[in-house]
């Protein structure tokens, strides 16, 4: 239980991040108020402006003196990408593994954190002994490499952290899930399994990413004469390492578009992968290749506003323009909440006669998560006294505990972001809820939805904004200028006009009488006329947009 004076006793989960919708994965195991980070994501938000978000760190930030150590699971954004901007506020040793370690410091690197971060590389079914805690990272296959499972051993139990893991017996890149070793700690005894729920709803699992990269050579085999381009995610090496045979096996060149891959590429390399794949061509060579020589792989695949395919799909892009005939294969499937943005792309394509191929057509994806059929296999190998589902929307994490649940597991806490549950053997209670919520990333710095700067933006995106300036002299008042942004058309001058004149005399007749006389109010005069002229715009457009003031005497 948890003492009055606010410290954690016995062993504690609280979601950070995680439990309230896909990404922003973060997560605190508490054992007698010694605390452990495991991931610290970011998620995104179709929004506009705020399309990067991040757990607030208020709980981390409280209770700073006592986190020992952040552990990575694997090196996917909704895990890793929240690093250099919440890391500066608590700073803790991270444990990852190579490739993940690889993919943080390229992060640091942009935030001049390389140098002070310790990152430090650990082995799979290695154990790091820290306090009441010892932990062990346990293989499993994802859709990036060297993801890991987390055994977190305590003086009241195992707690088995799964991170984002499947079955696949046939993974092409990177190691099976360690079946082996998560059967001896069911057999020893866990306590409590906190799983990965994105494919609850899914019943039978995915097929092998091998089959996938058969699937793909015969796809652009069979599409000779088209210049094809693929999409998916740039983290996924086995996909692109797929794209390679697929274009070496059907003649072509592999040419990748955007940094990000090429980054990917660099990173991959330099951590001994793709040592048997060629560099890949830069976008640059695309023109000078024919459309049936080349094999393109960009991003963009969840429709991403600054994406390579959103450019190429609206024609903005600098150098790839596809045409009538062209083909987009989608090699990925739709994370929740990114349905609009995908579907906008595929539309945009659509429009220039370009054919599009998805995963719901071919079996060209194999998702890096649990079907139920997994999960079950899951739990007859681990034996858990208590299932908490996580990472996904509120619906994944209902169906995953009915799952559990109707497999017989009894305990299947529904957790909200910051709600504390007490762990042991023998009950499972929420205790308290820390402060918890989420901030948007703004350049290189981090404000609340709530603030002042989005109710601010908001309004200005949705009614505009209207500068006046005016002349107090002598007991006159006078509107001298009147600029206005996103509130009218180039061709409504006649209007403009007419509200600048309404403008005019309301200021004149209602001001001069209230001033006239008096020494000149100047904060009284700027609230009033900005009231005046909100009033003014209600009345003609049916819209108040913001209103900036300016008085000259």
């Amino acid at each position: 239980m948890n003492s009055r004076d606010g410290n954690m006793k016995g062993l504690n989960f609280v979601p950070i991040g995680g439990c309230s919708g896909v990404g922003m994965n973060l997560y605190a195991y508490v054992y007698d108020d010694q605390w452990i980070l495991v991931d610290m994501g970011m998620g995104f938000d179709g929004n506009f402006g705020r399309e990067l978000i991040v757990p607030s760190p208020e709980a981390l930030i409280k209770n700073k003196s006592k986190i020992k150590a952040l552990f990575i699971t694997h090196s996917h954004e909704d895990h890793i990408g929240a690093i250099p901007y919440l890391w500066p506020l608590i700073k803790c040793p991270i444990y990852a593994r190579s490739f993940a370690v690889e993919m943080i410091r390229e992060k640091l690197l942009q935030f001049d954190l390389e140098k002070e971060v310790p990152l430090i590389k650990v082995t799979p079914n290695s154990k790091i002994e820290m306090g009441h805690f010892s932990v062990e990272f346990i293989s499993v296959a994802h859709s990036t490499p060297e993801s890991s499972a987390l055994a977190i051993a305590t003086p009241s139990g195992i707690v088995l952290h799964s991170g984002d893991w499947r079955i696949d017996d046939d993974p092409v890149l990177g190691a099976k899930t360690d079946e082996e070793t998560l059967k001896k700690y069911g057999d020893t005894g866990v306590l409590a399994l906190v799983c990965d729920s994105t494919n609850a709803f899914r019943s039978i699992k995915y097929g092998s990413e091998r089959e996938v990269r058969k699937n793909l050579v015969d796809l652009v085999k069979k599409h000779r004469k088209n210049r094809i381009l693929i999409t998916c995610f740039a983290s996924n090496l086995a996909r692109l390492e797929s794209c390679y045979h697929a274009a070496k096996e059907s003649g072509r060149e592999l040419l990748i578009v955007g940094r990000s891959l090429k980054k990917i590429e660099r990173i991959a390399k330099s951590s001994g992968y793709f040592t048997k794949i060629p560099a890949f061509l830069d976008e640059k060579k695309a023109n000078s290749l024919a459309s049936d020589k080349v094999l393109m792989v960009c991003t963009g695949s969840q429709g991403e506003l600054n994406s390579a395919l959103s450019k190429i799909s609206n024609g903005l892009h600098k150098t790839i323009q596809l045409q009538e005939n062209d083909l987009v294969i989608f090699s990925s499937r739709i994370i929740p909440g990114n349905e609009k943005s995908v579907l906008e792309i595929q539309n945009a394509l659509t429009e220039k006669g370009v054919d599009i191929i998805t995963d719901v057509d071919y079996e060209i994806h194999a998702s890096g998560h649990p079907s139920r059929e997994e999960l079950e296999h899951l739990y007859t190998l681990v034996k858990p006294h208590i299932l908490i589902p996580i990472h996904g929307e509120r619906v994944h994490l209902r169906k995953h505990a009915e799952i559990a649940r109707e497999y017989g597991i009894k305990s299947t806490p529904i957790l909200k972001n910051g709600e504390v549950v007490n762990l042991s053997s023998s009950d499972c209670k929420l205790t308290e809820t820390l402060p918890v919520g989420t901030l948007a990333v703004d350049g290189h710095r981090l404000i609340p939805f709530s603030g002042q700067v989005y109710r601010q933006r908001e309004g200005l995106a949705s009614s505009g904004v209207v500068s006046v300036c005016i002349r107090c002299a002598k007991g006159s008042i006078k509107l001298l200028d009147m600029i206005c942004i996103g509130v009218f058309e180039e061709s409504e001058t006649i209007e403009m006009d007419d509200i600048r004149n309404d403008a005019a005399s309301e200021i004149k007749l209602s001001l001069e009488g209230i001033f006239s006389g008096k020494s000149p109010d100047i904060h009284r005069i700027k609230s009033l006329t900005e009231k005046l002229i909100r009033t003014v715009f209600l009345n003609a457009r049916g819209k108040k947009p913001a209103v900036i003031v300016h008085v000259m005497e």
